[in-house]
């Protein structure tokens, strides 16, 4: 994916994971995604399971940067010293660093709980991570992926659209629905991708835990931002976030 910039493309970040990921597999799925604004960065993927885990942590509203496999060194009760590379690491806003292990619950077995309990440990001890969690397909919402992915879909900015319901949004005194909105601007799909771009940074907000759809009701959860001269002012996510969590970063 590309965004077009006044001086030209813009391509995506690359990865910042320390381990680079499988591009193919007759085995299982593998792929990229791109994350963040503007033209965001790259992130591998070695499962559908992470891709699922990927969109819904980013699309959190207490997520503030995502990144893959990131490598963590530690001892094993031989104290021989291994690297665990950790499948998902999330930068939140509150600037804790999580790491995800994600993993099909069918793989979850007791010895590899008993591993993952002495890297958490030794990471949080060592001030690497604030928490390291399993995340396996119990821990997929379908409320939760279905927006994420709607969220992704309408990344890139529309200036005209994205101003027109500004304009409309910034009247709002209560609560209204997301169809509302659209009709006000008369601008059909392109107003309704509009709309969701601003519960996606966060200046409208769904009322209650739903799928995002014309029928949702929102309200104004802060003042809208100016709009920016071009569709890639944005901030953006990958550039000012560190290539991984470290001690340092905390």
């Amino acid at each position: 994916m590309s965004i077009h910039h006044k001086d030209g493309i813009r391509l995506p970040e690359p990865s910042a994971g320390d381990r680079a990921t499988q591009v193919g597999s007759s085995h299982h799925f593998t792929g990229q995604i791109v994350l963040g604004d503007g033209p965001g960065r790259v992130v591998g993927l070695e499962s559908h399971l992470e891709m699922k885990a990927a969109l819904i942590l980013a699309a959190r509203s207490s997520t503030d940067a995502l990144f893959e496999q990131i490598a963590f060194e530690w001892r094993d009760a031989e104290a021989a010293s291994r690297i665990h590379y950790i499948d998902l690491v999330v930068r939140r806003t509150d600037g804790r660093w999580i790491g995800y292990a994600v993993r099909p619950r069918g793989r979850v077995t007791p010895a590899y709980l008993a591993e993952l309990a002495r890297i958490k440990a030794q990471a949080i001890g060592a001030g690497f991570l604030s928490d390291l969690r399993l995340f396996s397909e119990d821990d997929v919402d379908p409320v939760a992926l279905f927006n994420a992915k709607l969220l992704h879909a309408v990344r890139v900015p529309d200036p005209v659209p994205d101003a027109a319901v500004r304009t409309v949004a910034a009247r709002i005194t209560g609560v209204t629905t997301v169809g509302a909105l659209v009709h006000e601007t008369g601008l059909g799909g392109a107003g309704f991708r509009a709309v969701v771009r601003l519960i996606r940074s966060g200046h409208l907000m769904p009322i209650g835990h739903v799928r995002i759809d014309r029928d949702t009701e929102v309200c104004k959860a802060r003042a809208l931002p100016p709009i920016p001269d071009a569709p890639d002012q944005s901030p953006d996510e990958g550039a000012a976030a560190p290539a991984h969590p470290s001690v340092e970063a905390h």
